[in-house]
């Protein structure tokens, strides 16, 4: 009888179970790219300082001109943990790395968050 193993794609634990290779290739691609810490940014266009539209809540708050979200894994008692890493660029540079590491349900608590932040702030500008 086969013995449970360590999933990769879950990170539980359970018996062995077998995909197909297409369906395999696409989980450890995606798996591969997580881990590479290479993921999308999205770029607003020009860098505006806030200060000078009025904008912020005081004189170093600067809007973003680049935005960058990483999907990071963090090691901890031998299991790899979801975390986010979060910087970007203002008009004066480099803006610092923020960690945010949570468990699965927190993490996509947050991704509900940022999406519904999104989407009031679109309603109301427009």
């Amino acid at each position: 009888m086969a013995e449970p193993i360590r999933c990769p794609y879950c990170r539980q634990r359970h018996m062995p179970r077998y995909l197909c290779d297409p369906a395999k290739r696409v989980l450890d691609e995606m798996q591969a790219r997580g881990a590479s810490y290479i993921m999308p940014t999205l770029e607003l266009p020009d860098p505006i300082p806030a200060a000078q539209l009025g904008l912020g809540f005081g004189p170093d708050d600067q809007l973003v001109s680049q935005l960058v979200v990483q999907a990071a894994t963090i090691p901890h008692a031998g299991i790899q943990h979801p975390a986010l890493i979060l910087t970007g660029r203002s008009p004066y540079g480099q803006l610092p790395y923020w960690l945010y590491a949570a468990g699965d349900t927190e993490l996509r608590a947050t991704a509900d968050l940022v999406r519904d932040m999104a989407e009031l702030a679109i309603q109301r500008a427009g």
